[in-house]
């Protein structure tokens, strides 16, 4: 009997023998199972690669700017956090971030907006490469709620602390309607490819049925993310942290499906 547990920090373990294979150990390169290669040209590739280009000091202080806001507004929330903090934590001088960004709402735009970019990325390849005449319906529909709750939850619990930031942060605000348009903004044109899929792989299905099960497996995933440990002392312990964050992933993923396909079965009743 396999045991519950907690979420904890740390990255995907890879699966054992016969177990279902639910990420690769890299978020950038996420390739789910039952499916078939494809390549990726998506605006999103050519703006990360254009990312790795060098440097000029002016770009590497916007990013110490960015890297310091991140860290900031995932603690402290927009209203707590100041454009004299971030300098402050960027070790860089005020006028600086001013100069760069201008105000403050621009600045919490740009530091959502440069992980949404990445985030868009994985996402769509992972998409490329689900083939819909690999597998049925039922297991389509599963391989799409992977590859969409995946890539966040890999981020949250990877070692980077600024993903970890970007995934706090985010679980903080796609709930506030002050801030849809920017979610709207940096995550819709996704959620609209993958819309598609899941209309394509649940015929007939209310459409106004798949957007509440949508916003309910963003929801979902965001307070995986979270990590409450509401009910840690409820719980048996797994065996190592990769361990538990894959049982938990798993038990995601699971019930969103479960989910997704009873909308099928409700409309053919």
């Amino acid at each position: 009997m396999r045991k519950n547990s907690i979420v904890c920090a740390s990255t995907f373990s890879s699966p054992r023998r016969g177990q279902r294979r639910t990420a690769a150990d890299s978020i950038g390169s996420i390739v789910p199972t039952g499916s078939k290669g494809v390549s990726t040209t998506s605006r999103v590739t050519k703006a990360a690669k254009s990312s790795r280009k060098v440097s000029s000091p002016g770009d590497m202080t916007r990013n110490k700017l960015l890297d310091a806001a991140e860290q900031i507004f995932s603690e402290e929330g927009y209203d707590g956090a100041t454009l004299r903090d971030v300098a402050k934590a960027a070790e860089v001088h005020q006028a600086l971030s001013t100069y760069h960004f201008g105000t403050k709402e621009r600045l919490f735009d740009e530091v959502i907006a440069r992980r949404a970019i990445e985030m868009e990325r994985v996402r769509l390849q992972a998409l490329e490469h689900i083939d819909p005449d690999a597998q049925g319906s039922s297991e389509t529909v599963r391989l799409l709620i992977e590859a969409y709750v995946s890539p966040m939850i890999k981020a949250r619990y990877g070692t980077s602390k600024h993903w970890k930031a970007h995934v706090r942060l985010m679980a903080g605000v796609v709930n506030l309607k002050r801030w849809s348009h920017l979610i709207s903004k940096h995550y819709d044109r996704c959620a609209r490819a993958y819309l598609e899929r899941w209309r394509l792989a649940l015929p007939g299905v209310d459409d106004n049925a798949l957007l509440n099960a949508f916003s309910f497996m963003v929801v979902a995933s965001l307070y995986v993310c979270s990590n409450t440990g509401r009910f840690a002392q409820w719980k048996t312990k797994a065996t190592s942290h990769k361990e538990e964050v894959r049982l938990v992933t798993e038990d995601l993923v699971a019930f969103v499906h479960a989910g997704f396909m009873s909308l099928q079965h409700r409309n053919s009743t």
